[in-house]
């Protein structure tokens, strides 16, 4: 294709010839002049082909060029398997870093060559479109993010819609698609031989044999992989298949041989009706391209796709359980279809245009998602992405990000109306790519993508436009144009200067992490505290990294409180007061960088509720924070359930400090408010135990004995196993009178818990007043059996009294000795 003005040369210029339509005679018959213009559109053509053909012989040879093949080529073969130890993530994280590094390396590359050269060449796609709308779309939406930073950069646990990945992706599309040659093949042997040594090495994790567990532990986990979670990794297996099922020659048939079994044993260990629908699909889209304007065409070459199709249809009617597999995989969780477009209906009522900003599901899943989980036992449950990334992309990005979705799929029906017409001149392997470019698209409804699928689709749209666009190159000579060359010097400085910022960041990012990664697993606190410090020093942009601090800092404090007093240590009270002050400060500059995150409100209500009894009045400003985090997910009945302790903590704190003379009024107060704070998590989720629990703890606490044990009645059947629940509810039965229901619940609790000496203390005075003195004595004789009891002074006085038939008055059914 000739550009549109000018094609130019080092060695020739061309320029479009042009013809009068407006005159009074023709020098020409019309017949001479038609053949003449096609003699000269001819000959332009040809020098625009020989133009295009003499820029690519010298682009081969240029060292700028060869820089970005190889880096291409690593980048594809690297980013499906790169896997790191030292950061929280083992995958997204390292995936991000060196999406960045290939694209800068990349970019400026392609810069370099540009000003090297003097010439510009470009091939057009109709996905160009399509990738530059969703780039725009997702620095729009970063712009009116919700939370800005984390759209930018991204979270531990959604990498992939972040500003930066998508940046990254884009670049990559826009180097495959202008700088491949011999339609990509390379990149296509590379791309799959990593695929192939993927799925190997995830099979292989699957059935138990790990390679790897020797470097790091989390490599022992079946569940491990280098693509993503269990489920992803069979994403990559149901959507790669085209590239595994045609014949090859060489060494190439065995990777397909090898790469199909590996993605066939992996669908039919999972059997999931997800993976098996995009795998159908693309087996479908093979089907339809392999026939679409091709003669004579052997059946044959439909069997593997229609053998596949079968299979997958059969086993997901019979619903096929590979048990001795499948029981050692975790289970993916996930919000259902349902819900996750509940959340996006609601994210875009609140922000039609921009939505909530890239990484921003989670804040919008809490605030419309949560009220359905309420009575569930994922009620706490904090999802980050939902179960569809097309969901995931309209809270994300809103109205805009659709109509970036639209142009791309404008691009595709292009894409596939050009295929229709130039089908025969097609090679196999861009044949497959479409057919997996299908699968990739069906997986995007139905599945969330991380980085390597998000990886994984722009570079299928980019081997499928140099596949389908061979031809359409144009070379443009930019020093013979002003504009042009102004404006690529121009771009090579914001290039790059966009590349240092990028490269900086996610350095700096990345090695905040590592750090952030060393704290959490540090052997103390102290040694958590210095590298926590050091990953705040890199990246003081995180909330997370505030909220673990805060944290921290309070169990420094609190060992600081457990350390016996020394009176010569006249540093102490500072010391604890500088914990204090910095756990605070800590969990609100949390805020100060997500505001809308409900976990920072949560964090500096913990910090409060810490702090009570060492801090006066923090009780009102722990509820003001619960009360916050509640308001930005009101489905979540555990804030509550915090405001319940937060004042029944006070209570018992106003108990212990009166003495014999408490402040009965104040106690009265704060456990009305607990009350009502339990009861409130209650009608939120009326199963939710603990609030249950802690309520009868409450009405214990205000002598309504009836009313603690109707509530502790509630949960003893859901907590059947658990005896130190059954030891309290037969504790109540004793001070309320019901000795009977009180002896069985006792009973009970040896049956779960022999050795629970506190039930037999009270079991043994339950038989005495029965008259039943040989099964007291019997009772506190087992107590003493026990090591730790042998020389408790009143189990042993109160067992002598009974030997010489004396009475016993203990001291309170409330006590437990032992």
């Amino acid at each position: 294709m000739v550009n549109e003005n000018t094609v130019h040369n080092r060695s020739f210029k061309i320029r479009k010839l042009s013809y009068t339509r407006r005159m009074d005679f023709n020098f020409l018959s019309p017949k001479k002049e038609e053949a003449h213009t096609e003699t000269a559109v001819y000959q332009e053509s040809k020098a625009a082909t020989l133009a295009v053909s003499h820029y690519n012989e010298e682009h081969s040879k240029d060292r700028y060029a060869i820089i970005i093949r190889w880096t291409l080529r690593i980048g594809v073969f690297l980013i499906p398997l790169l896997a790191l130890p030292w950061t929280t993530s083992l995958l997204e994280i390292n995936k991000q870093l060196a999406l960045v590094a290939v694209a800068g390396i990349g970019l400026l590359s392609w810069l370099l060559s540009l000003v090297s050269t003097g010439r510009l060449a470009w091939r057009g796609s109709p996905f160009d479109k399509g990738v530059l709308a969703i780039f725009g779309a997702t620095i729009i939406a970063t712009i009116f993010s919700m939370s800005r930073y984390n759209s930018l950069f991204g979270l531990p646990n959604d990498v992939a819609s972040a500003l930066l990945t998508i940046t990254a992706c884009s670049i990559i599309y826009f180097l495959i698609v202008n700088t491949s040659e011999n339609e990509g093949l390379e990149l296509v042997d590379a791309l799959k031989l990593s695929l192939t040594i993927a799925l190997a090495y995830g099979l292989l994790q699957i059935v138990g044999v790990s390679l790897l567990k020797g470097l790091w532990s989390a490599a022992a986990s079946r569940a491990f992989n280098t693509v993503g979670s269990i489920n992803a990794l069979g994403v990559v297996a149901a959507a790669s298949l085209p590239f595994f099922i045609r014949k090859e020659n060489s060494w190439r048939s065995y990777m397909n041989i090898a790469a199909s079994a590996a993605a066939l044993a992996i669908l039919v260990i999972l059997n999931w009706w997800v993976l098996w629908v995009v795998t159908i699909a693309d087996m479908v889209a093979l089907i339809m391209a392999e026939s679409v304007g091709r003669g004579n065409l052997s059946l044959s070459k439909f069997i593997a796709p229609m053998t596949i199709i079968v299979i997958g249809s059969f086993l997901m009617v019979i619903n096929l359980n590979v048990v001795a597999v499948k029981k050692n995989l975790p289970i993916e969780v996930g919000p259902s279809f349902n819900l996750s477009f509940q959340v996006a209906k609601g994210a875009l009522k609140e922000s039609l245009v921009t939505g909530y900003g890239p990484t921003g599901f989670s804040m919008a899943f809490d605030k419309y998602g949560a009220n359905s989980l309420a009575n569930s036992t994922l009620s706490s449950t904090k999802f980050f992405q939902s179960t569809s990334a097309f969901a995931t992309a309209l809270v994300n990005g809103g109205l805009v990000m659709l109509l970036a979705l639209a142009a791309l799929a404008w691009g595709l029906a292009e894409s596939i109306r050009y295929y229709i017409r130039h089908a025969r001149a097609i090679r196999p392997e861009g044949t497959a790519a479409l057919a997996v470019l299908a699968a990739l698209i069906v997986a995007f409804f139905l599945y969330p993508f991380n980085v390597s699928l998000t990886f994984l689709a722009f570079a299928l749209l980019g081997l499928v436009s140099v596949t389908l666009w061979k031809g359409t190159k144009r070379v443009i000579d930019i020093e013979n144009n002003v504009a042009l060359s102004l404006s690529s010097s121009l771009g090579f400085i914001g290039g790059l200067i966009v590349v240092l910022i990028g490269v900086y960041f996610s350095v700096s990012n990345y090695i905040a992490d590592a750090r952030y990664a060393q704290a959490l697993v540090a052997s103390s606190r102290e040694s958590a505290a210095e590298h926590m410090a050091e990953a705040i020093n890199w990246n003081g942009h995180s909330d997370e990294y505030y909220r673990q601090g805060s944290q921290l800092t309070l169990g420094l404090l609190s060992e600081e409180l457990a350390k016996k007093a020394d009176p010569t240590d006249t540093e102490r009270t500072t010391r604890i007061q500088n914990y204090m002050v910095s756990a605070i400060n800590l969990a609100r500059r949390a805020i100060e960088q997500g505001p809308r995150e409900m976990m920072n409100w949560d964090n500096l209500g913990q910090v409060y509720q810490s702090l009570i009894g060492l801090v006066e009045g923090v009780e009102a400003l722990a509820e003001e924070s619960y009360l916050k985090a509640a308001e930005l997910r009101p489905g979540d009945p555990a804030f509550h359930n915090k405001i319940g302790n937060v004042y029944l903590v006070r209570a018992q704190l106003l108990r212990q400090q009166g003495g014999a003379t408490p402040n009965t009024q104040q106690i009265a107060e704060a456990l009305d408010r607990s009350e009502k704070s339990f009861q409130k998590a209650i009608d939120i989720s009326n199963n939710f135990g603990l609030a249950i629990y802690n309520l009868g703890i409450v009405y214990d606490a205000q002598g309504k004995l009836a009313n603690a044990i109707r509530q502790l009645e509630k949960i003893a059947p859901y907590n059947a196993n658990q005896p130190n629940l059954k030891f309290e509810l037969g504790l109540l039965y004793y001070r309320n009178g019901d000795k009977d229901k009180a002896l069985g619940m006792f009973q009970n609790v040896l049956v779960l818990q022999p050795e629970f000496s506190n039930a037999r203390w009270y079991l043994s005075l339950l038989y005495e007043e029965k008259g039943d003195i040989s099964n007291a004595i019997d009772q506190l004789r087992k107590i003493l059996a026990v090591e730790v009891n042998k020389d408790n002074e009143t189990v042993l006085t109160r067992l002598h009294q009974l030997e010489q038939g004396k009475p016993t008055q203990p001291k309170g059914v409330d006590q437990k000795p032992l």
